[in-house]
């Protein structure tokens, strides 16, 4: 089938939206033999939310805009066991940036789309977009170019995927962003039949207190793959990092496991965040 707070300096705002109104995938390029002997997620999975009736609650709130500012520095990427296109590890330095504090919400990208600055997303199974009680959710089922045209609407874009890796691991080489084993409980995953979670509701899993950074969706970053880090990135297929609610084994959960498709790919495991240069338009 195709679908806390520790380091940083927390900027933005909320605004209440409503929403009015996705080809579903669970099919990584590499999953298959390393999920086999990888071991089992023992986190329990996150409540499923009830859907109140309107009557019953207040519209919902979108979290638009709120940013974490993570300092540069040098830290080593990738890992020695990993994947082969994990490797050779490098050091790499990032200067100074700002990211999203969770994935981008149903909520905040039907602002986008209200003001004609985005286009609507697909509507199927597990897509979000155009469900009712998924405003909180991450906006999913939507294209690299999608995703990228809603971040430059608010004045930032999609981070590198050098940017992410230092976002999800800091400079003490953790394995997993969270750290290491065991995982959080209310970890984003083991959810075939659920779906994605509430993007605030997922646990601070980064050493600079970035929420979801492992599980719920798969994350874009604006940075074309290659097989290996000793080559050109070359090819036209884009990278996304992070591991999804479909996961159930911890091999996709590692802060270094790198994932790619073409731009034009729409699952329901795959959404993104937005990051930031300092000083940049707001």
């Amino acid at each position: 089938m195709d679908k806390r707070f520790l380091g940083g300096r927390v900027i933005g705002l909320a605004v209440g939206v409503a929403v009015l109104g996705v080809a579903v995938g669970c099919d990584d390029a590499k999953k298959g033999a390393s999920d086999a002997a990888a071991p089992k997620i023992s986190a329990e999975p996150a409540a499923a939310s009830a859907t109140a009736s309107a009557s019953a609650a207040p519209a919902p709130v979108a979290t638009v805009g709120v940013m974490v500012r993570i300092p540069g520095g040098s830290f080593m990427m990738g890992s020695s066991d990993g994947q082969p296109d994990e490797k050779p590890v490098r050091r790499v330095t990032v200067n100074a940036f700002e990211m999203d504090l969770h994935e981008v919400t149903v909520g905040a990208y039907a602002l986008c789309a209200e003001a004609g600055k985005c286009t609507l997303g697909d509507v199927d199974h597990f897509c979000n977009w155009g469900r009712l009680g998924r405003e909180n959710h991450p906006m999913n089922c939507l294209e690299w170019e999608q995703a990228g045209a809603y971040c430059a609407s608010v004045g930032k874009r999609l981070p590198t995927e050098e940017e992410w890796e230092y976002a999800a691991r800091g400079t003490d080489g953790r394995p997993y962003p969270w750290g290491k084993l065991p995982a959080p409980k209310e970890l984003c995953v083991l959810r075939t039949q659920q779906g994605t979670c509430p993007a605030e509701t997922v646990p601070v899993d980064s050493p600079f207190g970035l929420r979801g950074m492992a599980g719920n969706v798969w994350e874009w970053t604006s940075s074309a793959y290659s097989d290996d880090y000793g080559k050109k990135r070359s090819d036209p297929r884009k990278v996304y990092r992070g591991g999804s609610f479909y996961e159930e084994t911890l091999e996709h959960m590692r802060a270094t496991t790198r994932n790619r498709r073409p731009t034009n790919t729409r699952f329901d495991y795959l959404g993104f965040r937005c990051a930031r240069t300092p000083g940049k338009a707001k």
